[in-house]
C-alpha cells in the first residue's frame, strides 16, 4: 500500500551563544558573518501530529491533492501563545477509502500551551473535512478573537471565532461563500475605514477544459477570477458581511489567470496598499492603488487598482507560487520574491525608482536560485540576528509522480548585506542543519516565535514551520 504521510515540520533556530554574539567574545571582536545557527526538528517533541491525506493508498492524477495545503498562525484564544492550524485535503479517488475507514481527512486545530501543542480540533468546529488550499487568521468583526478563513477547491468557509474555544461556518451569511478552487489569502484594510477586507486568487475552473488544448495542466483548463472583498461593517448578529468589488475596482475581469500566491503591501511608498499576485504559467500582476480621481466611483470605496506588471517589469510567465515582500538589500525600498518551478529561476526583483524593479535573481552569488526546485512557502527572516533579512523557501516536485522522488531540499539563504555584501545572498542550508532533516515534499511555509523566546536582541530565535513535509 502507497502511503504518504504529509506532516508538518516544526524546525527550531538554535543560536549558537548568546549575547557574546554581539560583538564580544573573551575581549575578541567576532565578526558578524561568523553568527552561526541551527535549525532542529522538533515536530514530535513539541506535540504536532499532523498527517495529511493525500495519497493515502496510492498515487492518481488529481491536481487538487497534489497541490497539498496551507496553515496559519493565529493566537485563537488570546492566551499570548501563537496556536497553529493546518489545512487538510484529499485525493477524490480515495473518497470512499476515506469514509470506510473513519472518514475524511480533517483539518487540524493546535493550542499551544507554554511552546507545548495540543489537538484541540474535535468540538472546536474548525476540524473541517474538505479538499482544502490557502488559509489567513483575521478578526474580521474586530471583537478581538481571530476568525479563519480558508480557501477550497469547492466553496470556501469563514470560521467565525466564538471567544470560548469553538468556532462556527458563516461564509454564505458573510458573502463570502466563492464556489471553485481558490488559493492564496491577503487581508488588508483597502478603503482606510479600519476595517479587514480581503483577496482570494482564483486558480483553475476544473469544470471547464480548454478543448484541443496544447499545453499541460493548469493551462488545460479556463482560469478562474480573482476576488476581492469589502467589510461592510457587522450585521445584527455582531458579524461582518462583504461585498464582492474586484472587477469593479480594476481586477481581471477576462481570460483569467491562475492565481497561486499574493501580498499586499505599499509596494510604492505612497501610503496606501498595492496588490502583488503570482501567477502560474501566466505573466504575474502587479496591481498600484491609487484615488478614484476620474468619471464616477460606482461603490464610493476611494480607490481603484491599476495593474502595472509589465511596466514595473514583474510580469515574467513562470510558474510563480511563493510570495514574499521585504527590503532585502537595505536600501528603504521594498523587493519582492516569487518562487518557481523546476527548470525555472526563483525571481528576486530588486526595487528601483518608484514602482519599477529589476530581476536580480542571476546576480545573488548564489550558483542555483531555484534552478531545479519548486518553490512553495517563502519567508523572510533574521535567522542570524545581524539585522539584515535571510530567505526560507520551502521546495517540492509538482506534479508527483513518486512520493519519494519529488522530495526536495528546503533551503536557507543568508542575506551578506550586514557584512558589507547588499544583494548578495549565500546557501547556508547545510551548515544550518537543513541536511539532517533531509528533503520534503513541502508545500506552505510560515515563520513564528512560537515557544516566546523573543523579547530581545539576545534571545529572539525563530520558528519555521514547513507544510506539508513527506516522510
Amino acid at each position: 500500500m502507497n502511503k504518504w504521510n504529509l506532516v508538518i515540520l516544526v524546525v527550531g533556530v538554535l543560536l549558537l551563544g548568546g549575547c557574546g554574539w554581539l560583538g564580544q567574545d573573551g575581549g575578541a571582536t567576532i565578526p558578524v558573518a561568523e553568527r552561526p545557527f541551527h535549525f532542529t526538528n522538533v515536530t514530535q517533541a513539541v506535540g504536532i501530529d499532523f498527517v495529511h491525506g493525500a495519497f493515502r493508498w496510492g498515487m492518481s492524477g488529481d491536481p487538487v491533492a497534489m497541490m497539498g495545503g496551507g496553515l496559519c498562525w493565529l493566537d485563537y484564544d488570546q492566551d499570548g501563545w501563537l496556536d497553529l492550524y493546518a489545512v487538510n485535503s484529499y485525493a477524490e479517488l480515495e473518497a470512499g477509502q476515506w469514509e470506510a475507514n473513519g472518514g475524511l481527512p480533517r483539518n487540524k486545530l493546535y493550542r499551544n500551551m507554554g511552546g507545548v501543542f495540543v489537538d484541540v480540533s474535535a468540538g472546536s468546529g474548525a476540524d473541517l473535512a474538505l479538499r482544502g488550499n490557502g488559509c489567513t487568521a483575521a478578526d474580521f468583526n474586530q471583537d478581538g478573537f481571530p476568525d479563519i478563513y480558508v480557501t477550497t477547491a469547492r466553496f470556501n468557509v469563514l470560521l467565525w471565532n466564538n471567544g470560548d474555544g469553538t468556532f462556527s461556518e458563516g461564509a454564505e451569511a458573510a458573502g463570502v461563500d466563492a464556489y471553485g478552487w481558490q488559493t492564496a489569502v491577503s487581508v488588508a484594510d483597502l478603503n482606510h475605514d479600519n476595517l479587514p477586507d480581503f483577496f482570494v486568487a482564483g486558480y483553475v475552473d476544473v469544470n471547464n477544459r480548454i478543448p484541443d488544448a496544447t499545453k499541460g495542466f493548469p493551462n488545460t483548463n479556463l482560469g478562474l477570477r480573482d476576488l476581492l472583498y469589502i467589510n461592510n461593517g457587522l450585521d445584527a448578529a455582531g458579524r461582518a458581511t462583504f461585498r464582492e468589488v474586484g472587477e469593479a475596482v480594476g481586477l481581471e475581469s477576462d481570460n483569467f489567470a491562475y492565481g497561486l500566491g499574493s501580498l499586499l503591501t505599499d509596494v510604492d511608498g505612497d501610503g496606501d496598499l498595492d496588490l502583488l499576485v503570482a501567477n502560474d504559467t501566466n505573466p504575474n500582476y502587479l496591481y498600484e492603488n491609487v484615488a478614484w480621481s476620474d468619471g464616477v466611483d460606482p461603490l464610493a470605496l476611494g480607490f481603484r487598482l491599476v495593474e502595472r506588471g509589465a511596466a514595473a517589469q514583474v510580469n515574467d510567465t513562470n510558474s510563480g507560487m511563493g510570495v514574499a515582500g521585504g527590503d532585502f538589500d537595505e536600501n528603504g525600498r521594498f523587493d519582492l520574491v516569487i518562487t518557481n518551478m523546476g527548470s525555472q529561476i526563483h525571481s528576486l526583483y530588486r526595487h528601483g525608482d518608484g514602482l519599477t524593479f529589476a530581476d536580480v535573481s542571476g546576480g545573488l552569488g548564489v550558483a542555483e536560485f531555484g534552478t531545479h526546485w519548486t518553490g512553495w512557502g517563502t519567508s523572510w527572516g533574521d535567522f542570524d540576528l545581524d539585522t539584515d533579512l535571510d530567505l526560507a523557501i520551502i521546495q517540492g516536485a509538482i506534479p508527483v509522480l513518486d512520493l519519494v522522488k519529488d522530495k526536495q531540499m528546503p533551503q536557507i539563504l543568508v542575506n551578506l548585506t550586514a557584512q558589507g555584501r547588499p544583494g548578495q545572498l549565500e546557501d547556508r542550508s547545510q551548515a544550518a542543519g537543513l541536511g539532517y532533516i533531509g528533503p520534503l515534499l513541502g508545500r506552505g511555509a510560515a515563520l513564528a516565535d512560537y515557544d516566546n523566546d523573543g523579547d530581545g536582541y539576545c534571545h529572539r530565535h525563530y520558528r519555521w514551520v514547513a507544510y506539508p513535509a513527506a516522510e
